[in-house]
């Protein structure tokens, strides 16, 4: 069983961005193999930190589906909030058998890796504007390809006590680049916005172990790789700040929106925070958001072009239309929750725990950042690419604290 985990979280991570649903492979196979605890009931030893990490999984479902059933709400609607109930068993079946650690690395760095590669190839090749990789979606590849190279820049402190440390350092250093540079052509500025705070995070986390000299490096190192990226010719962020200062400005001044991305987030949120604000407590569920999206649009209170748009284009707006006050705070549980779990341990825990507690707040706070300027919970690749790892990674962090 530790041999089938470790090639199904593998998996999960290399297939995710090249292939189809391709982290529906890994998940999928984790789930099934969950059913073997029925039979084994292997002694798991769960502490309270366990029990608050499935509560939280668990709440965020139940909140979401008895939401959706008092709203009347299609039964597909179910279809997001059952993946973090699916997680649950697996992050029990992990506990049980740990995957090995080179197996989540590997695949996270090789998922990165072959992301950025078929977006070049759309980029160059197929001459695709905005490449999206095997996604369905450049803003959802650019999310999680800024994901990917930031966990894989997680694991150099796990890199530098291996055998190969250097082959090691220079293989997750290549998922790393190739990660931010996917994200980079994908052109999607609120991946962005995660780069500059994880980077952070991780260079304060280093500099607290490996001394305060690595901080300058660090940010001069990544000052000068900004610098360079905006002073490109034909610079795709340079291109992509400059639109959304003037698409901002635009809106501003009541500029059609049809060719402005800028002005239709912007106009989604404030009808978000327009129905909201008479539904405060339980929202209006997904079908009456569209309902009053259409009764604004008729009153003249909206505009027409973000009329077939089904969400907000802000996970905390789009919780807060649709599920009310008591939907944003379940929101809020799924990230801070795990995030406190995994600061915790990355303050207090043994060394070999800590690559694994960085890319858990690594992790949490990536999608507290993405989900500012995108829905990113409503479809499959973010809500399973935020609960399965989560959950891989703090059995991981558990297995590293018994055995240290």
């Amino acid at each position: 069983m530790l041999g089938l985990t470790s090639v199904c979280v593998f998996l999960f991570f290399a297939l995710a961005l090249a292939v189809n649903s391709g982290y529906s492979l890994g998940a999928l196979v984790l789930l099934l193999a969950s059913s073997w605890l029925l039979w084994k009931r292997p002694r798991l030893h769960l502490q309270r930190r366990d029990y608050l990490m499935l509560v939280t999984l668990l709440l965020y479902f139940f909140i979401f589906t008895a939401n959706m059933l008092y709203h009347a709400d299609p039964a597909r609607e179910l279809d997001i909030p059952l993946r973090a109930l699916l997680a649950a068993p697996v992050m029990l079946l992990l506990l049980a058998y740990p995957p090995r650690p080179s197996a989540w690395w590997s695949g996270v760095a090789i998922g990165a890796m072959t992301g950025a590669a078929l977006a070049f190839w759309q980029l160059i090749v197929l001459h695709l504007e905005r490449p999206q990789a095997a996604t369905s979606n450049a803003i959802h590849y650019g999310n999680v390809s800024m994901l990917m190279g930031m966990l894989a820049l997680c694991g150099l402190g796990w890199a530098r006590e291996q055998r190969h440390r250097m082959v090691w350092s220079i293989f997750l250093l290549a998922g790393a680049l190739a990660g931010v540079l996917g994200s980079i052509v994908s052109g999607s500025r609120g991946g962005w916005l995660a780069l500059p705070v994880c980077a952070g995070i991780i260079v304060l986390h280093h500099a607290k172990t490996s001394g305060k000299r690595h901080i300058i490096r660090a940010l001069v190192v990544l000052v000068a790789l900004a610098a360079v990226t905006y002073a490109m010719p034909d610079s795709q962020i340079r291109k992509r700040v400059h639109t959304a200062v003037e698409e901002a400005q635009n809106f501003q001044y009541g500029a059609d929106l049809k060719w402005s991305s800028v002005g239709q987030r912007l106009e989604m949120w404030r009808t978000a925070l327009l129905i909201s604000r008479d539904h405060v407590l339980v929202g209006v569920g997904r079908t009456g958001y569209l309902e009053e999206k259409r009764v604004l649009m008729a009153e003249g209170k909206m505009s027409n072009i973000i009329s077939e748009y089904t969400n907000a284009h802000n996970d905390y707006l789009d919780a807060l239309v649709k599920r009310g006050i008591v939907g944003v705070m379940a929101l809020l549980a799924l990230f801070l929750v795990p995030l406190s779990l995994f600061a915790r341990a990355l303050r207090h825990s043994a060394p070999a725990t800590q690559p694994y507690a960085l890319a858990g707040v690594v992790l949490c706070t990536c999608y507290m950042i993405f989900g500012l300027t995108t829905s990113s919970l409503t479809l499959n690749i973010g809500i399973i690419m935020l609960v399965f790892p989560m959950v891989i990674l703090w059995a991981m962090l558990r297995q590293q604290e018994r055995i240290a």
